[in-house]
């Protein structure tokens, strides 16, 4: 299991509205899976989690599969897998006096420890940078 954590000078709430609600406007250009900088990746309480490209093509980046706000986010998540053998993220936003301590914990399932064992060390970095990119963006 990968584990990354960051603080954020906002409480619980705010954090979470961050994470979900404007997660276009802090998740890196640079790790944007349909290569488009200017993409807008989306994120619904319904479930579904993806990305469209300026030019209309979506991708689909996980599935959401619960939503408990302010406290965790939990879905399969789709990249370097796929739907067919996801990985599972969960997201907690814990109250840290008047800061919030946002936790992911990425993990193989059932079906996808194979590519697990070959994408953890990428999806350690690049945990390092999408937190690090999400607590810049709120921090400012």
């Amino acid at each position: 299991m990968i584990e990354k954590s960051v603080i954020l000078h906002c409480d619980p709430e705010r954090a979470f509205a961050l994470f979900t609600a404007s997660i276009s406007d802090w998740w890196p250009k640079t790790h944007r899976l349909s290569k488009d900088p200017e993409s807008v990746l989306t994120m619904e309480s319904t479930g579904r989690f993806w990305e469209r490209a300026t030019d209309g093509r979506e991708v689909e980046l996980g599935r959401v599969l619960l939503w408990e706000p302010p406290a965790r986010i939990v879905m399969d998540f789709y990249l370097g897998t796929n739907p067919n053998q996801p990985t599972e993220v969960e997201i907690l936003f814990s109250p840290s006096g008047t800061s919030t301590l946002v936790t992911v914990h990425h993990r193989s399932k059932p079906g996808s420890e194979d590519l697990w064992m070959l994408r953890a060390p990428a999806f350690d970095r690049n945990w390092s940078v999408v937190l690090g990119e999400f607590a810049a963006v709120v921090n400012e």
